[in-house]
């Protein structure tokens, strides 16, 4: 087999996994509903990715670079750029990720990500190790400039405020819809609900500087 053949097969298993785990989730697809899709043998899977979990992982990895690609948390930050301005910018790319692109299919795997997030299977560590480490420790270092002498604890915490904050959006966007569509993450209206979010949280992290100010000259 020649390995543009052998590319193409792979490619082709996993833009047939995204369509297939997108409708059914992991535990109702099937290796045999992807290969017969991807047009190829029910032995590929685990010649290429191992098991159908791994093949799962790899799914939600591909859909992972992508937004982060697209939507990244630093987008117009430069080395000028403050601690708020880059807050800010952190806040907008969570905002633009959990809205997507509208395409259905990776709605749906945006929501299979966020159950891995809430009960990560085995594999899915090492994924998080590898993209979510990182925006986080991100966003530490963002608070940690704006609150000089903070604890790592109280940065952590200042942290889970922002992101809690933000997912928020994720979770309960569907209920959202229903009860006070205005408040609904949408285009036409996640300029507002950074802003909020940016109020909110910069009026909670100035009330610490100045506690933590007070603790010292006392």
């Amino acid at each position: 087999m020649s390995k543009n053949n052998d590319s193409s097969t792979k490619k082709r298993i996993l833009q047939a996994a995204r369509l297939v785990f997108a409708s059914r989730g992991l535990a109702s697809a099937t290796v045999r509903e992807i290969c017969t899709q991807a047009g190829a043998n029910v032995a590929a899977v685990s010649y290429y990715y191992g098991s159908k979990e791994k093949l799962y992982i790899s799914v939600l990895e591909d859909y992972l670079a992508n937004v982060i690609s697209r939507y990244p948390f630093d987008e117009g930050v430069t080395d000028k750029s403050t601690p708020e301005e880059c807050l800010r910018s952190y806040v907008r790319g969570f905002l633009r990720q959990t809205l997507g692109d509208g395409d259905p299919v990776n709605e749906k795997l945006g929501s299979l990500l966020t159950q891995e997030y809430l009960e990560p299977s085995q594999y899915f560590s090492a994924l998080f190790e590898k993209y979510c480490r990182p925006t986080h420790r991100q966003l530490i270092a963002i608070l940690q400039r704006m609150i000089p002498g903070v604890g790592v604890m109280d940065a952590e915490r200042c942290a889970s405020s922002i992101i809690g904050q933000c997912v928020l959006f994720d979770f309960a966007n569907p209920a959202l819809l229903i009860m006070s569509p205005e408040l609904a993450l949408q285009e036409s209206n996640i300029g507002n609900i950074t802003d909020f979010i940016m109020e909110f949280s910069l009026g909670g992290i100035d009330r610490l500087r100045n506690s933590l100010s007070t603790q010292a000259v006392a």
